[in-house]
């Protein structure tokens, strides 16, 4: 399509086309192979493209491609770092991306957030993964140091004071080791996991089956998630994400 625009003939015909200096012919050619139904089979598009093809999609006001680059980028996320993601979702207003960008960040020390990391996700944003680092870290230790309590012991408990010492005891050398430690600390499932193939000592076999049930309900565990989806919906709405953004 050619487009008149007055005294400037740009656009008007073949021989005056529109001129676009700052425009890479192969990222043009990533709209045009998508937009006229020839996407690459997989959608295989190295980091490069699809972060070019991200700018060009925004910055020419093409929504329904940048639908889909934005699906493309969160089916790649592994292979960006979260602060580009961060900045993606930031700067191409791609809530869904956020989140996604936002979990991965808490899982991140913040020691091993680069000065350019922080410039990528922007002073907002590393602010409050700060707090919410620190109010999940606080959580983790809770958890680590305060096992759940036995309140019914089952038939088969000989001893339930013996009992109840020595589950206190398993929690405090296993989750407590795995999920505090320094080197190498555990997610709450992994944790769990190894938990699970301790020794109990005194524990009934009967208490140490209906508390992993418990444990596996994940009332605790939880709670870190539910914590970030609800401080990432909080957080979409204070950075003015508009409710009809892609993804």
């Amino acid at each position: 399509m050619f487009i008149g625009t007055g005294v400037n003939n740009e656009g008007k015909n073949d021989s005056n086309p529109i001129l676009l200096p700052e425009l890479s012919t192969s990222t043009f050619d990533l709209f045009v192979e998508h937009h006229f139904g020839y996407p690459r089979p997989g959608g295989k598009y190295t980091n490069e493209e699809l972060e070019k093809f991200i700018v060009f999609c925004d910055k020419y006001q093409c929504p329904q491609t940048k639908v889909f680059v934005a699906h493309r980028l969160d089916a790649t996320s592994w292979r960006f770092h979260p602060a580009q993601l961060m900045g993606f979702a930031v700067t191409y207003n791609i809530p869904g991306l956020f989140q996604i960008a936002f979990q991965k960040l808490t899982e991140i020390p913040i020691t091993q957030l680069t000065r350019e990391h922080r410039g990528m996700m922007g002073p907002e944003v590393f602010t409050r993964l700060v707090y919410a680092k620190a109010i999940l870290d606080e959580h983790c230790r809770i958890v680590a140091a305060e096992e759940p309590r036995i309140l019914t012991h089952a038939d088969d408990c000989c001893d339930p004071a013996s009992c109840e010492e020595d589950w206190h005891s398993v929690w405090w050398n296993g989750m407590g080791r795995f999920l505090l430690d320094g080197r190498n600390p555990q997610p709450y499932g992994e944790a769990i996991k190894r938990f699970k193939e301790m020794h109990f000592g005194r524990v009934g076999e009967g208490c140490k089956e209906v508390m992993f049930r418990f444990i596996e309900q994940g009332t605790a565990f939880k709670f870190a998630e539910h914590f970030i989806t609800d401080l990432c919906d909080r957080l979409v709405k204070l950075l003015l994400f508009e409710p009809s953004s892609p993804v």
